[in-house]
């Protein structure tokens, strides 16, 4: 029975083994549109934006969690890390051994008149090995492995949260930029309405060439501003299109209404919330925890490991030869040139070293996130005077038209009055998407999506 369940074993074994080959040769075969997400540059079309399509704001996060290649390298260090708590408890399990051989010998001697001789024999042999005990060195090996799984699934949520607040940031700026640049087009067809009534003045006689000449300039000048922002767009674009995993132009419209909700709390509620869910503190508790346990695995250095083994053999030839042995060991390194104390040394040195960078990484938290809050209220305060100021720089501009068409009021005046209100306009729209911005930044630093 015990002999039916090491077969079983053994061709479980060679399954298992085989399917891991499989499935690696086709990772090596995988080209162009078979390579998974994350790892091929994805085009805009295969994930559904198409030239003048609306790109909302979730929508642009989700192509980035899917097809940006620092998820897939996260992804993928979570394996490693998985496979590695398999490979930790390796020592205590069982490993079998086989070989197999065959030899021929030719022989000629004088005793015999020189007449060639041969004799032939195959050989086999079956080892087995077990470490039955090791004073706790293997399970400490999987604590750590443990320890250290833990943290890599934490740096893939932390890679999620980072994606998320970059795809954020980059979302907003393009949607700024293009704001903007409707601000830039709506000043150059008011200069070329100021510079046309300039020119209609001074042919009836009303006007000055002074104001002409002004008029041609400040439309000059709203040219120029308006070929800035349409190269920030194109720039603000690519920007996101990288943030989304895409390498090629790609043109489509942004959702207006793509805001982020408030956060609510004050500084104490929102730093218990940062220090128990952002995943980048997480996972320097976890690797505290790893160095926790490489203190114990250390230790169990010093400790012998008990193991049996056994092993058989057979020899074909004049005679056969079978052989079957066994036995168990208790093995102990008597002295390393105190290498173990230095080991346990090192440990506990990397141990205090991890709870450090966790102190310091709340700490860092704590000030982040005191920065943060008040980027959000200056923000909410500066959209309310820049709400306020571009209403009264619309009135100031109504007002000093009505006085240039009545005669009352300079080109310079109506120009001024221009200036002031684009610049109110454009600080509105600043305003607007840094309060935007200023939200994205406290979500990625409480750990939120």
């Amino acid at each position: 029975m015990n002999f039916k369940l090491f077969s079983l074993s053994v061709l479980v074994s060679l399954l298992t083994g085989c399917l891991t080959v499989r499935d690696a040769r086709r990772a090596q075969d995988e080209r162009g549109a078979n390579l998974p997400p994350g790892e091929r540059t994805v085009t805009a079309e295969a994930v559904g934006i198409l030239d003048g399509s609306v790109l909302p704001l979730a929508d642009a996060e989700g192509i980035s969690l899917m097809w940006h290649p620092s998820i897939a390298i996260a992804t993928q260090g979570v394996v490693a890390a998985k496979i590695n708590v398999s490979r930790a408890g390796v020592a205590m399990r069982p490993a079998l051994s086989a070989s197999g051989g065959y030899s021929e010998t030719r022989s000629a001697n004088s005793a015999n008149d020189w007449k060639i001789t041969s004799s032939d024999s195959f050989s086999a042999s079956l080892s087995l090995s077990w470490v039955l005990y090791d004073f706790g060195r293997t399970r400490a090996a999987r604590k750590e492995a443990v320890a250290n799984l833990l943290a890599a699934q934490e740096a893939l949520q932390d890679t999620i949260v980072q994606r998320t607040y970059h795809v954020r940031m980059a979302y907003f700026d393009l949607a700024q930029a293009e704001a903007q640049c409707k601000v830039a087009e709506e000043n150059l067809r008011q200069y070329d309405e100021l510079l046309r009534k300039a020119e209609v003045r001074l042919r009836i006689g009303s006007g000055k060439p002074y104001d002409v000449t002004k008029a041609r300039v400040d439309r000059s000048n709203a040219l120029l501003s308006l070929i800035v922002a349409s190269n920030t767009i194109d720039t603000a674009r690519a920007t996101l299109n990288n943030q989304m995993g895409l390498a090629e132009p790609t043109r489509y419209e942004l959702d207006a209404d793509s805001t982020l909700s408030e956060v609510e709390g004050g500084f104490d509620t929102l730093k218990e919330l940062a220090w128990a869910n952002q995943p980048a503190l997480r996972v320097l508790h976890a690797k505290a925890e790893a160095a926790s346990v490489g203190v114990d695995r250390a230790i169990a250095e010093l400790y012998p490991q008990l193991a049996a083994n056994a092993s058989t053999s057979f020899t074909s030839g004049d005679p056969k030869t079978w052989v079957f042995s066994w036995g168990g060991s208790l093995l102990q390194d008597l002295f390393r040139g105190w290498q173990k104390r230095d080991n346990i040394q090192l440990s506990v040195a990397a141990l205090r070293q991890a709870r450090a960078a966790v102190a310091q990484q709340e700490q860092q938290v704590a000030l982040a996130l005191t920065a943060a809050l008040i980027s959000l209220n200056t923000a909410r305060e500066s959209k309310a005077v820049a709400e306020q100021m571009e209403a009264q720089a619309k009135e100031n501009l109504d007002l000093v038209n009505r006085q240039y068409t009545a005669g009352a009021s300079s080109m310079l005046e109506v120009t001024d009055a221009h200036v002031l209100y684009t610049s109110a306009r454009n600080a509105n729209l600043s305003a607007q998407y840094t309060l935007e911005k200023a939200k994205a930044m406290l979500y990625s630093i409480i750990g939120l999506q």
